[in-house]
């Protein structure tokens, strides 16, 4: 019997029955050893020695117990830096290989094969061509986990001494902070301009033009005439920053006949996308579906182990030859021949190395659409994007016509622009993509008449905050880290509470904001964004044997160490810690408040402290008990929304703020877990949602909120499923007409 191993269970019962009775497959479950957890694990003053242990006791039993029955050891670990890894302190445990991997068994052989789809083909391909361990792979992850082991156990002490005990610092972390909080410092110093746009409604048919203004906020035009855009004045691109100069212009156009002065189509292609990699996956997954980079990842790693998508972990955008030839035969099957272009269409990778799995991410079955799989709605969601993108990858260019209508009235030009799709192309696949705009049958010299001028106020906006779509995007542009690493370096971040999510946007939170002032000021390295691509460069260096790595941690930590020191003796906690001054006076001893950094976020504390103890606990808006109290009893309060809730021995609950808003909270509470949501008032309520509709057997339905917003459900919900959907922006213009947040 020959003993394989794989990393998940889901893979084993599949993989075993690809390759006989001869092989008996069980799985490590992830890594069966790594660092302690109770100490840094790492002996810096030799070479960097790990100290490693046995972290799944259960795994590593079941795998020495079925090897003593084994001839061989086939390790069929994950294609990436980690499975070698695990594969070799597998073999490792089973003394079957030393610390540089060269072979110590004589009687019972080790083979590491390697596939990144779990076909049966693949499988028996690979168990046709076995090798050795690879050594370099197992330095470069040896070398990315002591590194990051070394800065979170000789930075985060400090944080705790200087800023707050539980805080921690990570290398790849700490320099994603670093970018998320830099977008914020751009936008606090960010002063916004003034500029105005100005548009032009044209038609065929005789009008009295008018003039409509628009100012910031307001609902925009609605004319369903050709818009024509104010595009140049005077030759120049149109900047226009004041009402009267689009008066001016009005009163200009205004006078005398407009004419069309010119009519172009140019022909124009749009090519396809390379397949996806593991970073395009996760920001397709967050723009498209509204995932987020670890829910992707999650979804990919069940497609994968389902055997239906190639390994989910690349930045290389190359698929094999024999994968080309498969799409292109069954575009052409299902499409026709003019679909695919006459050679295969090749993409290179923009990734400075190319490592990991050395092919895109792609359908196993390239005829097997999304709709022929028995999976989950979010499998088959994320799946047909990766269909979609392998496809399309290699198919024809879509050939476009783009005509453009331009009017030029004294020295203003006005254009509009207009695609037509002559030849879809790779486009098939992506019908929605692009929409087509009829124009009318203008001709050169046809005078036209127009009925409305529509001036528009704007105002420059900050640069956005990032998304983890975007923030991805940043950190692969950046080379900072690498594609296993995107989605926990968001997650750990967010789980630090260094970040919070408002609607899908990333903000530092203060505390967030604190820790990357520290590194930023006194570890410039761990948080630049040059250093950390240039770790990342050393790492895959150590990963193609052109590194030794001890050497590599060796020119780090000399350097880290330095800093440490210097930063022990002189960061002082208060210029980190102290956020500005409060209004608010200390309820002890009536003196000044200040708000300071906490690891649970802000909070007030008396100037005096810690002579007087007086503090003041905040939520995310800056409110403090007393607001809270304040707002309940405010008239405005009391007009939206029905009096507090009784306790069944006559008790008022108390109004709380919490992460979702204002809630009622039990007078015992945190003891007694009974929350309540706020209830508005009836006239309130019926100037907002309207009165309550009637379900279909008559009966009143009620007004029911869940994590996807607010609803009308029967009241024997949900018993009976039969619900009405509530339109989330009429219900938000309503709330903010009448006051209400």
């Amino acid at each position: 019997m020959k003993l394989v191993i794989v990393e998940s269970p889901s893979k084993a019962k599949t993989i075993e029955k690809y390759l006989g009775q001869d092989y008996h497959v069980i799985a490590s479950k992830g890594h069966v050893v790594d660092l302690p957890k109770g100490s840094i694990g790492v002996d810096v003053e030799n070479n960097f020695k790990p100290e490693y242990e046995v972290i799944n006791k259960q795994s590593v039993k079941l795998i020495k117990d079925n090897f003593k029955d084994a001839d061989e050891l086939v390790l069929a670990v994950d294609p990436d830096r980690e499975g070698e890894a695990i594969g070799w302190h597998i073999a490792r445990l089973l003394k079957l290989i030393n610390d540089s991997g060269e072979s110590k068994s004589k009687t019972k052989p080790l083979k590491r094969i390697v596939f990144t789809e779990i076909t049966k083909d693949a499988v028996l391909k690979a168990i046709s061509a076995p090798r050795k361990i690879d050594i370099n792979l197992v330095n470069a992850q040896q070398a990315r986990r002591i590194l990051d082991r070394i800065v979170g156990y000789k930075l985060s002490p400090l944080l705790w001494k200087k800023i707050a005990v539980g805080l921690s610092a990570g290398r790849v972390q700490s320099a994603a902070m670093r970018i998320i909080v830099a977008r914020e410092e751009l936008r606090d110093k960010f002063k916004s301009d003034e500029y105005w746009t100005v548009k032009l409604f044209v038609n065929e048919k005789s009008s009295k033009l008018k003039y409509s203004e628009y100012l910031d906020g307001a609902e925009k035009a609605t004319n369903k005439n050709i818009r024509f855009d104010l595009l140049k004045i005077d030759g120049k691109k149109a900047e226009l920053h004041s009402q009267s100069e689009c008066k001016k212009i009005f009163n200009e156009v205004s006078v005398g006949d407009l004419t069309i002065t010119k009519i172009e189509e140019k022909d124009s292609r749009q090519y396809p996308s390379p397949p996806f990699t593991t970073s395009t996956l996760q920001q397709a997954g967050a723009n498209v579906l509204g995932f987020s980079a670890s829910r992707t990842m999650k979804i990919a790693q069940q497609l994968y182990e389902a055997g239906l998508i190639t390994y989910m972990r690349t930045d290389s955008t190359n698929l094999s030859n024999e994968a080309i030839e498969k799409i292109r035969s069954y575009v052409v099957k299902k499409y026709g021949q003019d679909y695919v272009p006459i050679k295969p269409i090749y993409y290179k990778s923009k990734a400075p190395l190319t490592q990991e799995a050395h092919e895109a991410i792609r359908p196993s079955d390239i005829t097997r659409g999304a709709n022929e799989l028995s999976v989950s709605s979010d499998q088959a969601r994320l799946y047909d994007l990766i269909y979609r993108r392998a496809l399309s990858c290699q198919m024809s260019p879509a050939q476009v016509i783009n005509k453009t209508i331009t009017i030029i009235k004294g020295v203003y030009q006005f254009g509009v622009t207009a695609p037509k799709v002559v030849f879809p192309g790779f486009l098939m696949m992506y019908k929605n993509r692009l929409k087509e705009m009829e124009l009318p049958n203008f001709k050169e010299g046809q005078k036209v008449f127009a009925d409305e001028f529509v001036a528009e106020q704007n105002f420059t906006q900050p640069p956005a905050r990032f998304t983890e779509a975007t923030l991805i995007k940043e950190l692969e542009k950046n080379g900072i880290g690498r594609p296993s690493t995107y989605a926990p370096t968001i997650s750990t971040i967010s789980v630090r509470k260094y970040i919070v999510k408002e609607g899908k946007y990333i903000v530092p939170t203060s505390i967030g904001k604190v820790v990357d002032k520290l590194l930023f000021k006194n570890f410039p390295d761990i948080v630049d964004s040059s250093f950390t691509a240039n770790m990342e460069s050393d790492l895959d260096r150590i990963a193609e044997g052109g590194a030794n790595w001890v050497q590599v941690l060796s020119n780090f930590y000399t350097n880290f160490a330095k800093e440490l020191l210097k930063g022990e003796k002189s960061i002082d906690k208060k210029d980190y810690i102290n956020l500005g001054k409060s209004d608010k006076k200390c309820p002890i001893c009536g003196k000044d408040m200040f708000i300071k950094a906490g690891r649970f976020g802000e909070y007030l504390c008396c100037s005096d402290f810690p002579k007087c103890k007086g503090i003041l606990s905040l939520n995310k808006q800056g409110l403090s008990a007393e607001d809270v109290k304040a707002k309940a009893e405010s008239d405005d309060f009391k007009r939206i929304y029905k009096p507090a809730p009784l306790t069944e021995d006559g008790r008022s609950y108390t109004l709380k703020f919490g992460r979702f808003g204002y809630y009622w909270a039990h007078p015992d509470s945190p003891k007694i877990k009974s929350n309540l949501p706020l209830e508005l008032n009836a006239d309130i309520s019926d100037q907002i949602y309207g009165k309550p509709p009637k379900s279909s057997d008559g009966k009143v339905m009620i007004l029911r909120r869940s994590r996807f917003g607010e609803f009308w459900a029967h009241p024997d919900y949900p018993e009976k499923k039969e619900i009405i959907a509530i339109k989330k922006s009429a219900v938000s213009k309503k709330k903010k007409e009448l006051g209400i947040n």
